[in-house]
């Protein structure tokens, strides 16, 4: 009998949007001694010509291939025709169905195989085998893209300003064990940490912040260039916004117009930003999909303009980001 898995959400690409927030943090120097001095191993990450995104190069059952560091994913997919070329084939047993951020449900396989980042080797690692769209998606500028059970199944950390993967090497206490050990609070790697939450029943992290006094959740996602507010969410806060010539495409290719507003005193536990230039647009399958452990819908999703000003490590498998250099 056929099982049928459902990643609700794929990250999107919003193109040729500019955003930035103030009143954040600076540069994090001290961050990658402390890593070091834990016994971590970097790992560097590239950004495509035209693209805000971090990719990096990872082993697919001993074959090199460039995927995009999507943390807005619960699985990592691999296109179908690259996964064949490396032994990696759909078991007839194991159905999945994805959806991009807009809706559109898409029938992919699920294959087995290794995942090696760095020195870290995940072995019978489930990949998501993913049907080639033909046509420009968030994705289909790479093999595939690392999600969620790839980060937790090597213990990668994601240090977004200096464009690196940190993994346990020997020396640390995850490297030793034959399990994943989250890393856990650490002093020295950031000037402020917030605990995420997750998406009720799914992996996604969830950060929860404030404005104009009242809850906004957000889902963080290395896999967005840009911040999205959904106008579900926004229309409620009376906020002026304008409409825009850009499009938001999303893993199935499909595309959304985006309009801009600007966001003020957006706060998240102590951390106020300041001014936060922002997309805007309609999430409604993300917020069907995504809600806190209260059963509240999201509020949008918070991209790489947002992570890279905030000086941000994401520690998903502890539920953890760090902001700006750690204080001296």
């Amino acid at each position: 009998m056929n099982q049928i898995l459902m990643k609700s959400f794929a990250s999107f690409l919003a193109c040729l949007v500019l955003t930035q927030c103030s009143g954040m943090f600076g540069s994090t120097g001290s961050r990658s001694s402390e890593l070091n001095r834990l016994g971590y191993e970097s790992v560097p990450l590239q950004k495509e010509v035209g693209d805000s995104r971090y990719s990096g190069v990872f082993k697919v059952n001993g074959s090199p291939m460039r995927f995009l560091i999507d943390s807005g994913a619960n699985g990592t997919d691999v296109d179908q025709k690259l996964a064949a070329s490396v032994g990696l084939r759909p078991s007839g047993s194991v159905k999945v169905i994805t959806r991009g951020a807009l809706g559109r449900e898409v029938a992919s396989g699920r294959g087995v195989g290794s995942l090696q980042i760095g020195s870290m080797i995940a072995r019978q690692f489930p990949y998501t085998i993913a049907p080639s769209h033909g046509r420009k998606t968030s994705t289909s500028s790479y093999a595939g893209q690392v999600g969620l059970d790839a980060l937790s199944a090597t213990g990668a950390l994601i240090d977004i300003p200096s464009a690196r993967m940190w993994i346990p090497g020997p020396r640390s206490q995850r490297g030793e064990s034959p399990l994943p050990i989250a890393l856990g609070p650490r002093s020295g790697l950031g000037d402020k940490i917030l605990e995420l939450g997750t998406a009720s029943r799914l992996p996604h992290l969830i950060l929860r912040g404030s404005l104009k006094g009242r809850l906004v959740t957000w889902v963080v996602d290395t896999g967005a260039e840009v911040s999205v507010m959904a106008a579900e969410s926004f229309d409620r806060f009376n906020i002026p916004s304008r409409p825009t010539n850009s499009r938001m495409i999303d893993a199935s290719g499909d595309r959304v117009a985006l309009r801009h507003a600007r966001l003020q005193h957006l706060r998240f536990g102590d951390v106020d930003v300041a001014v936060f230039d922002i997309s805007v647009a309609p999430l409604g399958t993300v917020r069907q999909y995504f809600r806190d452990s209260n059963g509240r819908p999201v509020d949008g999703i918070l991209g790489m303009d947002f992570l890279m000003t905030g000086g941000a490590l994401l520690d998903s498998g502890s539920g953890l980001i760090y902001l700006g250099s750690p204080r001296r």
